[in-house]
């Protein structure tokens, strides 16, 4: 089910058990025998998601570009054909429905991010996961909401992963989709999520990394 945003804002603020203040700053009154004293602080900030970009391909042989390192994803196995591991178990291709040759940490994040690259040229990234640290819940849940917003046609997912609740939403990814890659945002606790997919057909691949990575925030 699509919403439109008032609805989505009006949702989600509800649903985690806030209320909007605005902008201004925050004035309070104590009343005691002195009589009332005002005191105001200053306005809470908000977090300005950056402008959707593309991320270039890395192709074989490239050194990783600034803020990335080439290492394992600490929240999940990457798969084929990185990792030929036949255990078992989730990993990024198989969710993706492709082939991952070289994979990379987000060093520049906290914590790291991780980074997916296609195997065949132009070797594009295929999927990427941003986490993000706040300073309160409240502070978290506010930048998932204003995360999405920098995308369109958005999609809300209640209780994607025990009781938690996040947003698909269409963004710039892969310079050859434009803006209709799918994405997905999420808050849990004081860190913020956001998961791309170089998928334009289907939202629900962005959805499932969330999922299989939730737990380990």
């Amino acid at each position: 089910m699509r919403w439109t945003w008032a609805a989505l804002v009006a949702g989600l603020l509800v649903a985690g058990g806030c209320t909007s203040s605005g902008n201004g700053p925050v004035s309070t009154k104590t009343i005691g025998p002195g009589g009332t004293t005002t005191h105001t602080r200053p306005a809470p900030k908000h977090y300005q998601p950056p402008v959707p970009k593309f991320v270039h391909p890395l192709p074989p042989g490239a050194p990783a570009p600034p803020g990335e390192k080439d290492h394992s994803c600490p929240y999940i196995r990457t798969g084929l054909n990185v990792d030929n591991d036949y255990s078992g178990g989730v990993n990024l291709a198989d969710i993706e429905g492709d082939r991952v040759y070289r994979n990379t940490i987000l060093t520049n994040l906290h914590p790291v991010g991780c980074r997916f690259y296609f195997y065949a040229p132009p070797y594009p990234a295929e999927a990427s996961i941003e986490p993000h640290t706040f300073a309160t819940a409240a502070e978290a849940r506010d930048a998932m909401i204003r995360t999405a917003r920098t995308g369109h046609n958005l999609i809300v997912q209640k209780n994607f992963f025990r009781g938690l609740t996040g947003i698909s939403f269409q963004t710039k990814f892969f310079a050859e989709d434009g803006d209709q890659d799918w994405a997905f945002v999420f808050a849990k606790g004081n860190r913020m999520v956001v998961v791309y997919a170089f998928q334009t057909n289907v939202s629900a691949n962005a959805l499932y990394i969330a999922q299989a990575i939730a737990k380990k925030f």
